[in-house]
């Protein structure tokens, strides 16, 4: 039996790798027969469920920054900066609204509650109203007024919900991870700026000192959004930024300890941020497809 309880980890543009990982599973012959996300895992894992993954990958291959701009109706206000509600008519337009507990492929999703803290979990009503409670980055999208109730990102609470996916006899429990931080190679990066900055080198000769220097799997050493850690620059947003990473892994680390997968993929935090990434959905795509190959093959050849 090759059947796949599939969970989803929260994790911005890092998250289109969910699609490749999904087509590489269903080309290797398993078959997903439930889907839990977080956040981008949400977003990505509700599309599936809904029969529209194709139509969604083929929309996010064609963004470039002049889209992704398009898509983002910003607001004042003072709790947000955008009110995620163009994105979301955007992507009803490829995959019409259901309610989850019509589709074919049992999904759950999962938001904060602002206030309380308590994760809120979604399996049944209407799918797109559970994904965009599930994707409101605090402080970026508009909350989400439910049942007298704020919602934020579920990746607040639970980043990866192995706990959460509907498990079936002698399924196989699949988690994509797209949160992890690896110390040392963080510490690697640090130590080798601060060795050429003591050079008093211009900042673009640095920059190529350090590119030269580092080489990390499966990422373009080439592209700066890739490979420097989020924080490094230590401005306001990217600190922002960096917290919620760190809040992330942990978060993660722990769902997998507590509810061990029997195959574990894995994408470093410290890759495809911002509209950089919104903008490189093909090659992060096929990225999830060579991590979920090499997970496949290690679980295969056991």
């Amino acid at each position: 039996m090759k059947n796949v309880a599939l969970a989803l980890a929260s994790g911005g543009p890092r998250g289109f790798a969910y699609i490749g990982a999904i087509e590489e599973l269903e080309t290797r012959g398993y078959t997903i027969t439930s889907v839990a996300g977080a956040s981008a895992g949400s977003l990505v894992g509700g599309i599936f469920a809904a029969g529209g993954i194709r139509a969604f990958k083929e929309w996010l291959s064609n963004l470039d920054p002049m889209k992704v701009m398009t898509l983002m109706d910003v607001s004042v206000s003072k709790n947000h900066l955008v009110k995620g509600e163009r994105v979301i008519k955007a992507i009803e337009a490829l995959v019409p609204e259901v309610n989850i507990e019509n589709l074919k492929i049992p999904f759950t999703a999962v938001a904060t509650d602002l206030f309380t803290g308590e994760e809120v979990v979604f399996r049944e009503g209407p799918l797109f109203q559970a994904i965009r409670a599930s994707i409101s980055i605090p402080s970026m999208f508009k909350p989400v007024k439910w049942k007298g109730r704020t919602l934020v990102d579920g990746g607040m609470v639970n980043t990866l919900p192995l706990d959460r996916v509907k498990r079936t006899p002698g399924d196989i429990l699949v988690a994509f991870n797209v949160n992890e931080i690896d110390a040392a190679e963080i510490q690697g990066f640090l130590d080798s700026r601060a060795a050429i900055e003591q050079k008093n080198w211009s900042d673009n000769e640095i920059l190529s000192r350090i590119r030269a220097g580092i080489h990390r799997h499966h990422l373009d050493a080439s592209a700066s959004n890739s490979w420097i850690p989020v924080g490094a620059d230590d401005n306001f947003a990217s600190i922002l930024q960096r917290s919620f990473g760190i809040m992330n892994c942990s978060l993660a680390r722990i769902a997998i300890e507590k509810t061990p997968p029997d195959i574990l993929v894995s994408l470093p935090y410290d890759s495809y941020h911002g509209v950089y990434g919104y903008t490189h959905a093909r090659e992060i795509i096929e990225l999830g497809r060579q991590l979920m190959a090499d997970a496949l093959d290690k679980y295969e050849n056991k």
